[in-house]
């Protein structure tokens, strides 16, 4: 799988079987912070996270966020890994919601779930909150999922409580399609009002504005 290099960042692939990486996942993962608000539960331990790097996160288009030559006003050390961002297939909360959804315009999108569309997941850890990682790796993302992939478009879904996660996503194009209400998110056992949010390759060609 393809590295990518931003200014600051460096995504790469997981290592599987490595104990210094299910320790650094273990440090950020485990914060409720996160896992809930993704929709995930927080990690219990440092075997745990290793089992969640060679079964969910060493996979194609799943990248470790890591911060080059560390981050001098957190704890992170160089190419240790703080995030995770990730390509995957459109999920069945995005099908459902854009398909029962065209009060605002989610039948116009409806040819965008299914053949080379794709949908985002990504979470970098709370001490690097504010600094503009997140956005800076979305971006390089979508640069690979539209230039390297030639995907016709790109999904992401977040809580509506979650405003964190639609800024960055907002700063990088991604515009509102839908809502839905009371989704059921059985790994975490919470229901959750969602926001869904596209960006086509041609918005992305057409460089669409940051808001």
């Amino acid at each position: 799988m393809k590295s990518i290099q931003t200014e600051r960042l460096l995504l790469r692939p997981w290592k599987a079987d490595d104990a210094a990486e299910a320790a650094s996942l273990f440090r950020y993962a485990s914060d409720p912070e996160i896992g809930l608000s993704c929709g995930w539960p927080p990690h219990t331990s440092v075997e745990g996270s290793m089992n969640d790097i060679r079964g969910i996160l060493a996979v194609e288009n799943n990248w470790a966020i890591t911060i080059k030559g560390g981050d001098a006003s957190g704890p992170a050390a160089d190419n240790e890994p703080v995030g995770s961002i990730a390509l995957k297939p459109v999920s069945h909360y995005t099908i459902d919601a854009v398909t029962a959804g065209p009060e605002l315009g989610g039948s116009y999108y409806d040819t965008y779930l299914g053949g080379n569309a794709l949908e985002l997941g990504y979470w970098i850890g709370r001490p690097f909150w504010g600094k503009g990682y997140m956005p800076e790796a979305l971006r390089a993302v979508l640069g690979y999922a539209f230039d390297d992939l030639h995907a016709e478009a790109a999904w992401g879904g977040h809580y509506r409580e979650n405003t964190q996660s639609g800024r960055v996503m907002a700063k990088c194009g991604l515009t509102v399609v839908t809502e839905s209400q009371h989704d059921y998110y059985p790994l975490i056992d919470r229901y959750h009002d969602d926001v869904f949010r596209i960006i086509t390759a041609d918005g992305w060609r057409d460089g669409a504005p940051e808001q």
